[in-house]
């Protein structure tokens, strides 16, 4: 099979030869091709229309880089390659919109991407060019002795996605020197570190991070259209739509069978069809609740949101009670300093105001119809949350 060269606007020319350009050729890695990297953000940014396809390539590319770097075995060179360029291939539609109600049927990205290198012609192909399709899926979970390269607190999965979703929404802060943190890392007893000339190279990858997740990734109609789409598509799976079935579409197909619906689910894709947005009816800061109400929110989302629906007299379903994400792994990042090794936190005033802006930002909402808005006017939010400080700094 001839070598195929594909031009990525960030990374330039990827070449793909053997067994790489086999595996792109499968329909499991065609299928990325109609999942968006970013979910419903192209509702805001609208050239936000990147896939997982060019983000697994250009993963993969990076791998190939760093790999060169470390001065890795062959073995373990194409180990780490394949692994980064198979470890999006079992995303379910819109990636990540769905991920917390997937889990409570047991569904995850990582799960199915390991039963389709496990069971289907990607293994066969893994194991015809000599590589363990196992090993593959313990460097996709992080373990074994290069999972860390791929999933850790700074790795080349999170160089591509905060690089690529930057540039497609056009914003321009935080620009990460990518080829200069790639050549900071180290390697040592299966751990990733940075060294620490490589300090301002991992300053930079913060700061995109903390940007992109308070002005792309948390803006409040994509998280508004998010919501609505994920109570969507609960809503056919309580009607009997399978959850599998469900996770194993692509966009088109999740928007083809909600646009066939009749009833709520078909009133919401309509609504995000004509950009028919909830309004944003109020925000307060997850800081100013106590850690028992923060995780009676995590926990019994649903029950909390029904709750306020019905006090306020609001239809089933159109009220939606947003709790954010709040992974922030990279603030763990380990450097190694003249002094030894250190968290990035105990040695850069920066990444510390970042991690702490970050957090003080996280905001829980209630989102509603625009003829709903005013029936929250009179919202009295220490019914539903439980306060550290009797101040209330929430807004209508």
């Amino acid at each position: 099979m001839a070598d195929k060269v594909i031009r990525d606007p960030l990374h330039g020319n990827i070449k793909l030869d053997g067994l790489f350009l086999e595996l792109v050729d499968t329909p499991y890695f065609q299928r990325l091709r109609n999942i968006k990297q970013n979910g419903l953000c192209y509702l805001v940014y609208p050239a936000m229309n990147s896939t997982r396809f060019e983000h697994s390539l250009g993963v993969y590319h990076l791998g190939g880089l760093l790999a060169d770097h470390l001065n890795l075995p062959e073995d373990d060179r194409i180990e780490l390659r394949a692994a980064c360029l198979l470890h999006d291939v079992g995303h379910g539609p819109f990636s990540h919109t769905f991920d917390e109600l997937m889990t409570k049927h047991g569904l995850d990205h990582e799960a199915e991407s390991t039963r389709i290198i496990l069971k289907t012609e990607v293994s066969e192909l893994l194991d015809a060019a000599g590589i363990a399709p196992q090993n593959v899926v313990n460097l996709i979970y992080g373990r074994g002795k290069l999972g860390k390269l791929l999933s850790s607190e700074v790795d080349v999965d999170k160089m591509d996605y905060l690089v690529r979703d930057a540039y497609y929404a056009g914003v321009t802060y935080g620009i990460i020197d990518v080829e200069r943190l790639l050549y900071s890392i180290r390697f040592e007893k299966g751990d990733v570190l940075v060294n620490y000339g490589g300090l301002e190279a991992v300053e930079s990858l913060l700061i995109n991070r903390n940007m992109m997740y308070q002005t792309v990734y948390r803006h409040h109609a994509k998280r508004i259209a998010e919501a609505m789409l994920t109570h969507a598509v609960e809503k056919i799976m309580e009607d009997g739509t399978k959850p599998m079935s469900v996770f194993r579409m692509d966009d088109i197909g999740l928007i083809n069978l909600l646009r066939g619906k009749k009833g709520y689910a078909g009133d919401m894709m309509g609504r995000l069809d004509e950009r028919r947005l909830f309004k944003n009816a109020f925000s307060e800061k997850i800081s100013l609740l106590t850690e028992s109400s923060v995780n009676e929110l995590a926990e019994n989302t649903s029950e909390v949101e029904a709750k306020i629906a019905k006090d306020y007299r609001i239809k089933p379903g159109y009220l939606l009670l947003d709790y954010p994400e709040m992974s922030m792994s990279e603030y763990r990042v380990k450097v190694k300093t003249p002094a030894g090794l250190k968290s990035i936190g105990d040695i850069s005033q920066l990444a510390r105001s970042l991690e702490g802006s970050e957090r003080e930002k996280l905001t829980v909402n209630v989102y509603v119809r625009q003829e709903d808005a005013n029936r929250l006017e009179t919202f009295k939010p220490e019914k539903y949350f439980n306060y550290k400080q009797t101040k209330i700094s929430g807004y209508i």
